[in-house]
């Protein structure tokens, strides 16, 4: 055995490997049999000096025995034998390709699809006319009819045109398109038709025609018939060509009045085209001037929803409307429910909601007596309530009383909106004269679009009520439009006085600034103290311009007042009588932009003007850029322009002697004759629209 004495690699021995076979196995070595080595040494315990054979003959023998160990291990070892997998050979073949068949061309089609530049897009002329939709110059509507007054407590909000009902999830549909520009009827139809084609893409579908039964909407009927041979044609040829999947009637279509009352003309959808044709020209007038289009949304579901359980057709509402609706609330809820539910699309060709209001007028030629009469209907507002108060613009202008919104009615937007259809803005109920004014952007108008997730009161207050200054602006616009009170327009600018009487027109004139002074002060009191410092903490853009646009408007119209009344006071007590007969007698005042005789004003001159300069930064091209530009085309103050013209001679008096005789009158002209009792004029009678 090894000495167990340590030694380094410097000590150079040869080593003799023994080791005891006698008892091996041929496996492993035992652990308890390890593999000896010893040194030979002499009696002196020192390695000989030449052993080198004795270390030739042990390594030949270690080898050895270290080979015969190896294989006896390696044999113990053992394979599992697994069966060889028969595979059959691979056999190629080349074959020649059969030659390619000619490519056939398919016919392209013109669709009206409004975001083609190619294709031409009907500017709507009329738009740019100032008035409401009957005259120029409207006469008042009937206001709102005001349920509730909103306080700066937030006690409760006007509920007149919200509507009601549960909210629906979002998740349920991809949002609708809620304005997609001013045009003609004709190309409304024209994009109704591509996006009929786009759905026909994808499965068969079944649309639904909804015409609104009122009379004011007869002409638009005749020009829809006109336009459906163009509609079908352009899908049949599609479909002849090849661009639409081959099935079995691919598309049918429905005809349904609405009115106080829903009618089916066809009873059941068919796909044919003169019975679609028929059933418009023939659909009666509804006279009640009553419109109730959700009611007529649920009905359709509930009678024909079957097309797509049963059929799997994508069921399409074209509704053709000039009003806004008379059944907001719980049935359009319930029909907003009922299209997500069967995955069916609500399409409007509407009006254009007049900016901030509820009320439009349409013009209507009377048969009795040929004079046109305002028809009041209801086209607004675009959003949950009115944002924009009610005051009047001063010195030459447009009114702007009715300037377009850029989006349609609330409630048929948020039909759109949550069955992901469109609505195409028309301005059909209008004419070259009489029509809202104004054409938006309706891209650049999506950053500025009102909040169509509210479906009840109660969800709106419970907002509100965490947003003051969403709530200051409800409460001043919604007085503004409801309260007996009202400011004053442009007041009398030019006199023509005399000694006697000047003093007592000024005082006349005052009455109306005095009075525009107190409307104001009246709807500003609506707005809590310190309300203007939460505008930095408002996040919604249009929230913010509706703030800045009314409270810039009103600080704006109380310095006018202010500085007008001040003037004529300044003048009763400048001029004398001597001086009305001599120096001056007319009086003209013009706009200034600087304030010359209230310059206590002057601080609120410049919160105005900077809250009007604000919305003309922060919305261009939009409605309240135009209403902010045309408070500030005139200055706040007033300049005065004197004038003396002097009085005409007077009459010399006639002479009496040099009077010629009345001459006498003949018998036949002494007897009076009686006269014929004058006609009472007609008095047509007024449809309901």
């Amino acid at each position: 055995m090894l000495d167990e004495s340590p030694y380094d690699d410097s000590d150079q021995y040869d080593v003799e490997c023994q080791y005891d076979a006698s008892n091996w196995d041929g496996g492993l070595l035992p652990e308890e049999e390890p593999v000896l080595l010893e040194l030979a040494v002499d009696d002196d315990g020192i390695p000989p000096a030449d052993s080198s054979w004795i270390g030739g003959i042990a390594g030949a023998g270690l080898s050895i025995v270290f080979h015969l160990w190896l294989i006896f291990t390696l044999s113990g070892i053992t394979f599992n034998d697994h069966d060889m997998i028969e595979m059959e050979p691979i056999e190629t073949v080349f074959t020649n390709p059969p030659p390619p068949e000619p490519a056939v061309e398919v016919p392209e089609y013109e669709l009206a699809n409004p975001d083609d530049r190619e294709m031409e897009v009907r500017k709507a002329v009329n738009a740019r006319s100032v008035g409401l939709e009957l005259t120029n110059k409207p006469t008042p509507e009937a206001a709102p009819v005001h349920l509730m007054e909103i306080s700066p407590e937030l006690k409760s909000l006007p509920k007149y045109d919200i509507p009601q009902g549960m909210e629906l999830s979002k998740t349920v549909v991809i949002p609708g398109t809620t304005g997609e520009g001013l045009v003609q009827l004709d190309t409304a139809l024209d994009r109704v038709t591509w996006e009929i084609a786009r759905n026909l893409q994808e499965r068969k579908v079944l649309v639904v025609w909804m015409i609104d039964g009122s009379g004011s909407i007869v002409p638009q009927r005749q020009a829809l018939v006109k336009r459906l041979k163009r509609i079908y044609g352009e899908l049949g040829a599609l479909d002849a060509a090849g661009q639409l999947p081959r099935q079995e009637q691919p598309l049918i279509s429905g005809v349904v009045l609405f009115g106080a009352q829903t009618t089916f003309i066809t009873k059941e959808p068919t796909d044919k085209y003169d019975d679609i044709v028929n059933g418009i020209q023939s659909a009666p007038v509804d006279p009640s001037g009553v419109e109730n289009v959700f009611t007529a949304v649920n009905k359709v579901m509930d009678e024909w929803h079957k097309y797509r359980t049963d059929n799997g057709r994508r069921i399409m509402l074209v509704v053709l409307t000039d009003e806004a609706g008379d059944d907001h609330g719980p049935p359009l809820e319930f029909a907003i429910n009922k299209c997500q539910r069967h995955g069916a699309k609500a399409y409007v060709i509407g009006p254009a909601a007049p900016f901030g209001r509820r009320k439009g007028f349409i013009p209507y030629v009377a048969k009795e007596n040929g004079r046109t009469y305002q028809i009041p209907i209801d086209l607004g507002p675009e959003s949950v309530v009115v944002e924009n108060v009610d005051l009047p613009y001063w010195y030459e202008g447009p009114q702007l009383t009715y300037l377009s919104s850029g989006f349609g009615p609330y409630a048929l937007n948020r039909l759109v909106k949550e069955t992901g259809g469109v609505y195409f803005m028309t301005n059909m109920t209008t004419n070259s004269e009489l029509s809202t004014i104004g054409q938006f952007d309706s891209a650049m108008m999506k950053a500025y679009e009102p909040d169509y997730r509210f479906g009840s009161p109660d969800q709106f207050m419970k907002d509100i009520m965490q947003h003051p200054l969403r709530a200051a602006v409800v409460g001043m616009a919604e007085y503004s439009q409801t309260t007996n009170l009202r400011a004053q327009g442009t007041p009398v600018l030019e006199f023509r006085v005399q000694a006697n009487n000047f003093r007592q027109q000024f005082a006349d004139a005052q009455k109306s600034a005095a009075i525009s002074s107190l409307a104001i002060d009246s709807i500003l009191a609506k707005m809590p103290p310190n309300t203007e410092k939460l505008y930095s903490s408002e996040q919604s853009l249009r929230w913010r311009l509706a703030f800045s646009l009314d409270y810039g408007r009103l600080l704006a119209q109380k310095v006018r007042a202010f500085e007008y009344n001040s003037a004529l006071a300044q003048l009763k007590g400048t001029y004398t009588d001597s001086d009305i007969n001599s120096k001056v007698n007319h009086f003209i005042f013009r706009p200034d932009k600087e304030l010359n005789y209230a310059p206590s004003m002057k601080k609120q001159a410049k919160i105005a003007e900077e809250h009007l300069q604000r919305v003309i930064k922060e919305a261009p091209g939009t409605p309240w850029e135009m209403l902010a530009k045309r408070e500030l085309k005139d200055g706040f103050g007033i300049r005065l322009v004197e004038r003396f013209i002097p009085p005409p001679p007077p009459t010399p008096k006639a002479d009496p002697a040099k009077a010629k005789p009345m001459p006498k009158l003949l018998p036949e002209q002494q007897t009076p004759q009686p006269k014929k009792p004058a006609a009472k004029p007609v008095e047509p009678v007024l449809p309901k629209l």
